[in-house]
């Protein structure tokens, strides 16, 4: 009970202390707060992606299974593959597969939308381990060619459109202008491993029917995934589909070109192996962070401490032992680092719901994080931690100066003992150090950003406006009307106010994947080991001027180009390089596709190459056929487009006056994705520009801090030693020679701390080889640029002190001893 009355007092004592000193008080406690906050938030970001749970039964027992074969290192697999794995393999119990989309969702009085659904075998729920909550999944009765139309919705899609209805199991719903009936509702948190890198998580799951007697191993366009049979590790599965591999190799399933092989992954490394080392880098980056911001605190205290001297004599010679003086020390430290944390926690809420809001792509999970109770318990660890780590140090120093000597008259002016000085220059160091490394990190990051914004596109994004259209198979049966459809939605949309060009694709640069298609190049000789293959991209008259791709040679796409009229294509400067070296690409010829009854396909032009699956990916052979002949050539319409519509003002006004085109030709046509061809660019580079800007803003506030150390030491030091450069000053010093004495000591401090920050920054950075562009880990500009701003700072928080130095009057200073 005394322990506890003893804890209490101090602790109002603490409260008392620091109320008598605001000033001291209000640095410290934001400085604390900046670093715990910052901790706080990247940790919850950490606990969102990196640790928390995946939402399935026994994740660790799952894993994807990805084709490879040359030029892709992980790509779909083929129906005829899904059905080799589950019939060969000897690792798992299941083998799932599905393909992703969107689909119509009509009917019932609602506006008609267009929702983000996924195609899915049956077992597929059953491989993750997941139920519904209402009703149930689809059987492998139901999963079979030509099997009857059943659905299983997602809990958002639920709540949101048909508001929760109990009664919604059994009842028919409109997809794609067909009824389905709803078999069953998904929990709150299913979702597909490849939602996670979807702007649009599939709602909806209908049943892929495979055909379970399918040969077909060349068609590549499912995702798959495989559960483990007890006590199979993930290795151990990898190797056994290498071995499947190697038996349809042998069984001549695949070209030698193809190189084919598997690809295995567990979930977590499918899900965040992309993006794990950007999240642990800023992760240490706010470590860093903190540290600096206990080395600043710290220095405050020192100087509080050393002010405080005569205070802890006087308590002392009253009976208090070095114990109690400790305790007491150390209590009001852990209220400076409690106002800290909980300031720091609130920062870290706002902080993490502004992630929640941004919600970067590429980075999954992020906008679940929140201050839950393992972050809380990070926030209050890092804060007791903090506060032996500040306060510590300072406490035992003080309890090791001489009592008598602090009791004298003037003891507290004394000049400053060199260990204790050395601590606190050690202390500048080290933050200047730690700043050096984040400064260069963030650098890195900035100078690849600005790297990834130069690279050329091959189209101008400014002033476009997309929407993606679907038309359903059920109401657009024939080639004739899909092709009709949209050349009437395009001389609608043209007559808009406005509108300088228009057209549509089937895969939008940047927006969505693209695959391609293997070529019968004529004249062309493919190297032993591959064949011609290349991108492939399905384009009405009007879109390269909308996009602003540029023709190098010949021509475009025009309204010329029917389904009656010579087949044609425009290639891009890539695959006119690759398969017409030496030779006119203008004129030559190309079958899509492997089937010699094909028709030839003429090129008429070659375009610029233009970046598709990723502003830094590989530019590949593309081709462009006119949507009105795509099925002339191959032998199926392509029903979904996205609609690129360029504006000499404002893109977004035209969003309704293009819907209203829309719903004239069709009213129960949904669009999706309305989103400006800026924002798409922007969307793809929204993962690097994250890591850029975090890291930024946290070097910029070990910038500062750093600044804040050196100024305080120096401000100290002049203080503390006003009696000696009054005595220099009074025997002949002059004020330039002062200037340079104190500026000296800054600029030293820095530059030992610069020097040991470059040396800490050239293994640091090669941790982040893999997430910079166009620049080496090591790169001079980025090095030099940070020692040049770092000196520069380290002079102008010296400057003023040193001025300060200058202004000592001799005279007073010697009349204070």
């Amino acid at each position: 009970m005394a322990f506890l009355q003893d804890v209490l007092q101090d602790l109002r004592y603490g409260v008392r202390t620091l109320a008598r000193a605001p000033g001291f008080a209000a640095v410290a406690i934001l400085t604390l707060a900046l670093g715990v906050g910052a901790n706080a938030a990247m940790f919850s970001v950490v606990n969102a992606v990196l640790l928390r749970p995946l939402p399935w039964s026994q994740p660790d027992r799952a894993v994807m299974i990805w084709s490879r074969w040359v030029s892709f290192d992980k790509t779909w697999v083929a129906e005829g593959e899904v059905i080799d794995y589950r019939r060969r393999n000897r690792t798992m119990t299941e083998v799932a597969a599905w393909s992703d989309g969107q689909v119509n969702l009509t009917g019932g009085g609602v506006e008609p939308e267009r929702v983000a659904a996924g195609t899915v075998t049956a077992n597929t729920f059953s491989t993750f381990g997941v139920s519904p909550i209402r009703g149930r999944v689809f059987t492998s009765a139901e999963d079979v060619p030509n099997g009857p139309n059943v659905a299983v919705i997602g809990y958002g899609l639920w709540q949101r459109r048909f508001a929760g209805d109990e009664s919604i199991v059994g009842r028919s719903i409109q997809i794609n202008g067909a009824p389905y009936t709803v078999l069953g509702v998904m929990p709150p948190d299913f979702v597909l491993p490849t939602d996670f890198e979807n702007p649009s998580p599939s709602v909806l799951w209908t049943p892929l029917q495979l055909d379970p007697s399918s040969t077909d191993h060349g068609s590549h366009g499912y995702y798959a995934a495989g559960r483990l049979r007890d006590g199979v590790s993930v290795e151990q599965a990898r190797e056994d589909l290498h071995r499947i591999a190697q038996e349809m190799i042998a069984e001549g399933l695949y070209p030698p070109q193809m190189q084919f092989d598997t690809v295995v992954l567990s979930l977590r490394d499918e899900i965040v192996g992309t993006i794990r080392r950007a999240v642990w880098l800023l992760f240490g980056a706010v470590a860093f962070l903190l540290l600096i911001a206990c080395a600043n605190v710290a220095n405050l205290l020192l100087a509080r401490a050393e002010a405080r001297q005569r205070e802890i004599a006087v308590r002392a010679a009253l009976g208090a032992g070095r114990a109690r003086v400790l305790r007491q020390l150390l209590t009001e430290s852990a209220v400076l680092a409690g106002i800290s944390a909980a300031l720091g926690l609130a920062l870290a809420s706002w902080g993490v719901r502004l992630l929640a809001w941004w919600n970067p792509a590429g980075i999954p999970r992020v906008a679940q994080a929140g201050i839950d109770v393992r972050v809380l318990l990070f926030t209050v660890g890092a804060a007791l931690l903090t506060t032996i780590v500040f306060s510590l140090a300072p406490a035992v120093r003080l309890l090791k100066t001489d009592l008598n000597e602090s009791m004298k008259e003037g003891g507290s002016n004394a000049t400053t003992g060199g260990a204790r000085q050395r601590f606190r220059n050690g202390l500048v160091v080290a933050e200047m150090a730690l700043a050096v490394v984040l400064l260069i990190g963030a650098g890195l990051m900035l100078r690849s950003l600005w790297s990834l914004q130069r690279i050329d596109l091959g189209f101008t994004p400014s002033s476009v406006l997309t929407m993606r259209v679907a038309l359903p198979s059920a109401s657009y049966e024939s080639a004739e009307q899909v092709v009709g459809f949209y050349q009437r939605l395009m001389e609608r949309i043209r007559q808009i106010p406005g509108v300088t060009e228009a057209g549509a694709a089937r895969s939008l640069p940047l927006g969505s994947t693209i695959g391609d298609f293997g070529l019968n190049v004529d004249g062309y000789v493919p190297p032993p080991g591959s064949h011609a293959k290349g991108d492939w991209q399905i384009a009405t008259d009007g879109y390269l001027e909308a996009m602003d791709e540029q023709i190098v040679r010949g021509r475009g796409l025009t309204a010329h180009d029917t389904s009656d009229s010579q087949l044609v294509a425009v290639v891009n400067e890539q695959m006119a390089r690759e398969y017409w070296a030496g030779r006119d690409a203008i004129g030559g010829r190309f079958r899509i596709g492997m089937n010699p009854s094909r028709p030839w396909v003429t090129v008429v032009g070659i375009v610029r190459n233009v970046r598709h699956n990723g502003v830094a990916g590989e530019v590949k052979e593309k081709f462009y056929v006119p949507h009105t002949q795509w099925h002339k050539s191959v032998g199926n319409p392509i029903r979904a487009m996205t609609l690129v519509v360029r504006d000499g003002g404002n893109p977004s006004a035209l969003t309704a006056p293009i819907r209203d085109a829309i719903r004239q030709l069709d009213p129960n046509l949904p669009v999706a994705d309305v989103r400006t061809m800026d924002d798409v660019v922007g969307a793809s580079l929204s993962a690097p520009r994250f890591t850029s800007l975090l890291l930024g803003m946290f070097a910029a506030l070990a910038l500062t801090l750093s600044a804040v150390g050196i100024y305080g030491v120096l401000s100290y030091v002049v203080s503390r030693r006003a009696r000696e450069i009054g005595i220099r000053m009074a025997v002949g010093a002059d004020a330039p020679r002062v200037l340079r004495m104190v500026l000296g000591s800054g600029l030293l401090l820095s530059g030992i701390g610069l020097i040991i920050g470059l040396a800490a920054a050239v293994p640091a950075a090669g941790l982040m080889r893999g997430l910079l562009h166009g620049i080496t880990p090591l790169d001079p500009a980025t090095f030099a640029t940070v020692a040049v701003v770092l000196t520069a700072v380290a002079l102008g928080a010296s400057a003023v002190p040193a001025w300060r130095a200058t202004r000592v009057d001799p005279v007073i200073a010697l009349k204070a001893e």
